[in-house]
């Protein structure tokens, strides 16, 4: 027995993680509506000149001359926003070119860290949330095999009656609606975390071990050769020019300047494909104007093509705010369907008569906790706290929420107060927000997250406390 619970307190472990995975990546959907939530003061620029261009990377490269790479990144239609940087740090710009303020967006950037690394050194996480993704593969397939009539009944849902039978159709209806979503998100979630390893064994057998090599005969290598000789920053205005001479409908949404202020210094921009789901094709220009490279990412080898699509698919970074919507949508459904799991495994443990209330309390305390330490860790993240006290407070949050569920909750319980907290953890991350002061209301980006946490916060307090007045 001591055996077979060690077992299930390692499947525990191991859902618990996968569960953290995917509703840190549900909310990165929205990364960068909620990076810009974060600095909600800082203006909105719907268009900017490529002198104005220039003279930002020329102020860049004043305020950080060790860099290696100038990074900027133009509006475009669905995101009216102008930022800009070195490798030491990005700012947020107005339409002159003006620098508002460093951009700090601190909860944005743990809950990145939490989907692409489940906070692990970045070498380690990202292959572990990699094989997690192959676990969530192989758990769709397996799971359509086994039920041979999982599509006949895809709209079969018991609610009263039997709760494992209620659980049973829940997981298994949404399983269905949400597969071909899981295979692209967890397939391509897998192949982006696991391209380092792919890489460095197809570089043994094929490159002679040099990693170097193979990324440049995916991508293409060098443009220039080495030459760190000093030379004015000159050219960013005149390439991008060019490219609208060029090719009117590339659509720039980033500027890369690589080494900037030598003579070996080009500018590479990154062409917006709406109608693909290719990352951006790209165009090398020498600053004197010059079209030196194309990056052929969207008429190249399908291998590069393949690979350049990676990234919109699997956060639906196409499509617009549509795409996204729907994306989240299915995510929450993943997420449902990762708890419901395990919900049917306790069930069927105590219809066996062998209950496990204290794993089903802990499973519950989890699930709940670790919920609602995202907007906790939110609200503090607005006053001030960052960084690995985020990283911190998120994972020994949810400890303490499992164990006090397992030491003293039922996982009904536990599931109804946390449910509370995590409602009223979403209502504190608004209200401090707004007290904040730097609310643009003209923003629709802002208000509508405004208020979507608003609401949703104020909708699990009440249905809480709808629940314990007739409980």
């Amino acid at each position: 027995d001591s055996a077979l619970s060690a077992h299930s307190v390692m499947g525990l472990v191991i859902s618990a993680l996968l569960f953290v995975i995917c509703v840190s990546g549900t909310i990165a959907v929205f990364e960068d509506e909620l990076e810009w939530w974060e600095q909600a003061g800082t203006p909105t620029v719907h268009e900017v000149s490529p002198s104005v261009m220039q003279a930002t990377a020329e102020e860049v490269l004043k305020r950080d001359p060790e860099t290696t790479h100038l990074y900027m990144y133009p509006p475009r239609e669905n995101w009216p926003r102008f930022v800009a940087g070195g490798d030491n740090g990005i700012f947020v710009l107005n339409e002159s070119g003006e620098f508002v303020r460093q951009l700090e967006a601190p909860w944005n950037d743990f809950l990145i860290e939490l989907h692409y690394y489940l906070t692990m050194p970045h070498s380690l996480g990202i292959i572990i949330v990699a094989i997690f993704g192959v676990m969530l593969v192989s758990m769709a397939v397996s799971g359509l095999l086994a039920h041979p009539r999982i599509f006949r009944d895809a709209f079969r849902f018991r609610r009263t009656g039997q709760a494992r039978l209620a659980q049973a159709d829940l997981h298994n209806r949404l399983s269905v609606w949400t597969t071909p979503f899981l295979i692209a998100v967890a397939g391509t979630g897998a192949m982006i975390g696991l391209f380092g390893v792919v890489a460095f064994v197809f570089a043994q057998t094929n490159f002679g071990g040099d990693t170097k090599k193979l990324s440049e005969a995916i991508f293409g290598g060098e443009i220039l050769e080495a030459d760190a000789t000093p030379a004015p920053i000159t050219g960013v205005d005149t390439a991008l020019i060019n490219l609208d001479r060029d090719i009117p409908e590339a659509n720039p949404f980033i500027v890369i300047v690589h080494e900037p202020g030598t003579k070996s210094q080009h500018i590479e921009i990154y062409g917006d494909e709406t109608n693909r789901l290719i990352y951006g094709e790209t165009y090398t220009y020498s600053t004197d104007g010059k079209l030196l490279a194309t990056g052929h990412n969207s008429d190249g080898p399908v291998g590069q093509q393949v690979a350049m699509s990676m990234y919109r698919l699997h956060f639906g970074d196409f499509g617009g705010a549509l795409m996204k919507s729907i994306y989240f949508l299915l995510g929450i459904m993943l997420c449902i369907v990762v708890a419901t799991g395990l919900n049917i495994y306790f069930l069927k443990r105590r219809e066996k008569g062998r209950a496990a209330p204290r794993l089903e309390a802990m499973w519950s305390g989890w699930i709940w906790g670790s919920m609602a330490m995202l907007p906790i860790t939110l609200t503090v993240s607005l006053l001030g706290v960052s960084g690995g006290w985020l990283i911190a407070m998120f994972w020994l949050g949810s400890i303490v929420f499992s164990g006090v569920a397992t030491a003293w909750m039922s996982a009904a319980s536990a599931g109804l107060m946390f449910r509370a907290i995590f409602g009223a953890a979403l209502l504190s991350a608004s209200l401090v927000h707004l007290l904040r002061g730097d609310m643009d209301w003209t923003n629709a980006y802002m208000v509508t997250i405004s208020v979507a946490l608003l609401a949703t916060g104020g909708a699990f307090v009440a249905r809480a406390l709808w629940s314990k007045r007739f409980s």
